[in-house]
């Protein structure tokens, strides 16, 4: 736990001791990373802003420490494991500012604060050199880009339009604090007191291997968990309720490191060290739609979750404020396990989440914070939010027998279609978890985190054509998989089948083997416009559509099957398909006809009835 996790102004840095191990390379940051941090200073100096809002670096990792200096005097000060190029830099800066526009005074003479000092344990060439920086040094790499860093500062200077102006602002920023700040706002960092008993080398290790990064759960924790947020340090209440609230974080923690329940709200695959920080981000953006001129406060950067988070804990210190801000981060929590444990709210909101439709943050703020009065209004409100997604579908009619279908293709509707087949998916085993009383649960893990880089594909169930195979092996391959799936074939195909894979004959000749092979098959019916329609596209996994490809009907479902036995996770309704459960006129299990078509996308209008727009009694043939 950390000791103590702050605010802090450059200012309230200025007359402390800094130390940098030995464990540490030296300074490295490049002019590039000195302009950005200049043009983020300034911008904030100019901009109209409120008095609440502040400029904020990143994190500073310190640890109190004591050292001998170079005239054999112990020094106290702190020990920087993370942030010694944000502090140099600001020191070149300052070193800059002094020199050329406090012009021969010091800061202590004209502001009453002194310099904050860097000590370098091995490096003390560093430690002069930042006293008294000179350019174009290149005799010593530290040095080198210490150099480089203070012409980038003063190049940057010189390039604006009133460089003394600019100084001013700049210099402002740094040296007055929130108390005294002058109208271009203060300059403030994360500070991060380490505990005096953990180790500053594994810390460092830690934080800049990148292992367990400093993340906005961690600084928020450490907030929630100082010592003063609970009574004198030897009060046994006190230790309780700090042990509660850590044993609670760490409930939630766990929960979420089960993937059925992450996956469920998180549509990508994260290697979050800390998962409960999505709660944290839901909080923090469900406060924005509420306030969005809270951004101005606490900004849009990687730590403005951390900084939302601390403007509410400094604002409220005492306990019972305190645990009353913990009670809404256990809140989201419940209600978020509630969704999970609800087989509907878990299925619609994971619908929404996985769709990339719908923020969580404005399910929770429907939910929560517009106190919806029973929970068959939350299914109302969710069922309401998933059918806003097909308002504009289509309906056509079909010329041969005067069918009205839902009108969604392959070439022009993919998105949507691929929206409605998981759609059509969660709602069945939503269906038979109300008729049955079966609690399944649609495995969002495996949707969203299939073959990670891969996806899913909205396939074609007939895909059938010759003109895709464009390859040798292409063909080769199909044949071989029509020998094995097709029950009866004559002995003369067969032997010029046979002849092409030995021989690998013209393409000529295969064309003639695929026209022959496909009306034993009984594939040849189905027209491309058919083909196109959601009637015949089902929701697969990229490396399961590209196992078989342009096969033949039979070839799929062998594969289909297969794969379904060896635990691959395919859909429920297109393994379904396959199976052939849609076939209403008992055709062959081995062919897919327009019959076929038609019978999957009336099941799929039936499912989803009553998330569709209504279908039109009639509708004119040009429509």
């Amino acid at each position: 736990m950390a000791q103590s996790l702050m605010l802090l102004s450059i200012a309230d840095l200025l007359g402390k001791q800094f130390f940098i191990p030995s464990y540490q390379r030296g300074y490295r940051w490049r002019p590039q990373h000195v302009n950005d941090l200049l043009e983020d200073l300034f911008s904030f100096a100019k901009k109209k802003k409120s008095i609440e809002e502040f400029y904020c670096l990143q994190p500073i990792v310190v640890k109190k420490s004591t050292w001998i200096s170079e005239t054999n005097e112990e020094v106290s000060g702190w020990e920087v494991v993370d942030g010694q190029q944000r502090l140099t830099t600001i020191r070149i800066l300052m070193e800059y500012l002094i020199a050329n526009h406090l012009r021969g005074a010091t800061l202590k003479s004209e502001y009453k604060k002194e310099v904050y000092s860097i000590h370098y344990q091995t490096r003390m060439e560093s430690e002069q050199f930042l006293q008294r920086i000179e350019e174009n040094v290149g005799h010593d790499i530290d040095l080198y880009h210490m150099s480089r860093a203070y012409t980038a500062v003063r190049l940057w200077f010189e390039k604006q339009d009133i460089p003394r102006d600019a100084r001013e602002s700049m210099l402002r920023m740094l040296v007055y604090d929130k108390q005294t700040q002058q109208s271009e706002g203060v300059a403030q960092i994360i500070w991060y007191e380490l505990n005096p008993m953990e180790n500053p080398i594994d810390s460092f290790v830690r934080i800049n291997l990148g292992k367990i990064p400093l993340t906005n759960a961690e600084l928020i924790k450490a907030l929630f968990l100082q010592k003063t947020n609970f009574g004198p340090d030897k009060n046994e209440l006190a230790r309780l309720r700090q042990l509660e609230i850590a044993n609670e974080w760490d409930e939630i923690e766990n929960a979420l490191q089960q993937p059925l329940f992450w996956a469920f709200l998180n549509k990508y695959p994260s290697n979050r060290p800390c998962r409960i920080e999505l709660l944290l981000d839901l909080l923090k953006e469900v406060a924005i739609e509420e306030d969005p001129q809270l951004v101005e406060l606490i900004g849009t950067d990687d730590h403005a979750t951390f900084r939302y988070f601390y403007q509410l804990l400094y604002k409220n210190k005492t306990y019972d404020d305190m645990k009353s801000i913990w009670g809404v981060v256990i809140g989201c929590f419940r209600q978020v396990q509630e969704w999970y444990n609800t087989p509907v709210w878990y299925h619609y909101v994971g619908f929404l989440v996985a769709s990339n439709n719908e923020p969580l943050s404005r399910i929770y703020k429907a939910i929560v914070n517009e106190k919806l009065p029973s929970r068959e209004a939350i299914t109302n409100m969710l069922e309401q939010k998933i059918k806003s997604l097909f308002c504009t579908v289509r309906w056509a009619l079909d010329p041969t027998n005067q069918d009205i279908f839902l009108d969604l293709t392959y070439s022009k509707d993919r998105e949507k279609v691929r929206q409605l087949l998981l759609l059509f998916n969660i709602e069945s085993i939503v269906e038979q978890c109300k008729n049955n009383s079966i609690i399944l649960k649609f495995p969002f893990e495996s949707y969203n985190g299939v073959s990670i880089g891969k996806g899913w594909d909205v396939e074609h169930i007939d895909s059938l054509t010759e003109n895709e195979l464009r390859t040798k092996d292409a063909r080769k391959e199909w044949l071989e998989n029509a020998l094995i799936d097709l029950e009866s074939i004559d002995e003369s195909l067969l032997l010029k089948v046979r002849d092409f894979l030995d021989n690998e004959a013209s393409k000529e000749q295969f064309e003639n083997l695929f026209t022959a092979i496909t009306k034993i098959a009984k594939e040849d019916r189905n027209d491309e416009l058919v083909k196109d329609n959601i009637g015949n596209l089902a929701l697969l996994d990229a490396g399961t559509n590209r196992a078989y490809g342009n096969a033949l009907f039979t070839t799929k479902r062998r594969i289909i099957i297969e794969k379904d036995k060896a635990g691959v996770f395919i859909p429920v309704c297109t393994r379904n398909v396959f199976l052939k459960y849609y076939d209403l006129a008992g055709n062959t299990p081995s062919t897919w006809t327009s019959e076929d078509v038609k019978d999957y996308r009336n099941a799929i209008v039936k499912t989803l009835e009553r998330f569709l727009p209504n279908k039109p009694q009639s509708i004119t043939q040009h429509a």
